[in-house]
């Protein structure tokens, strides 16, 4: 391997654990459950959950559970809902009876298929059709 592929490779990795923007200089917390090992970063009524142990096709379903008892574990505070996928898990907390914050709304997007085009070099004009959607 050339010096260039290792140093991509090794920044790729070193990625996987990093606190997403809403979480960054929050200092984690590390704990395990069932096999799993979680970092956790509490931002007022939010946490954030990382899975840092790989894990041959990790179901949602058991992760999630899982990161659900290590939230109660670190914040004290119960998981009202949570949302994303098997590594990176954003949760609702409910502290001291209060409610979670609302649960966020999913991002819509958007994807375009280019049905046709037409080229007139003459007058350097370039026409698209396409058909979008959203999802």
């Amino acid at each position: 391997m050339t010096r260039l592929t290792l140093l991509l490779l090794s920044l790729a990795l070193a990625a996987c654990n990093t606190a997403s923007p809403g979480f960054r200089g929050i200092e984690a917390t590390v704990t395990e459950v069932g096999g799993n090992r979680f970092q956790i970063r509490q931002a007022d009524t939010l946490a954030e959950v990382i899975r840092t142990n790989p894990t041959a096709l990790p179901k949602f379903e058991v992760i999630s559970g899982q990161a659900k008892t290590a939230v109660l574990r670190v914040t004290g505070c119960e998981a009202g809902w949570i949302t994303g996928d098997a590594a990176l898990m954003i949760v609702g907390l409910s502290c001291n009876g209060a409610p979670p914050p609302p649960k966020p709304k999913k991002p819509v997007s958007t994807f375009c298929d280019v049905i046709d085009s037409y080229r007139n070099r003459g007058a350097g004009l370039l026409e698209i059709t396409v058909d979008c959607y959203s999802l």
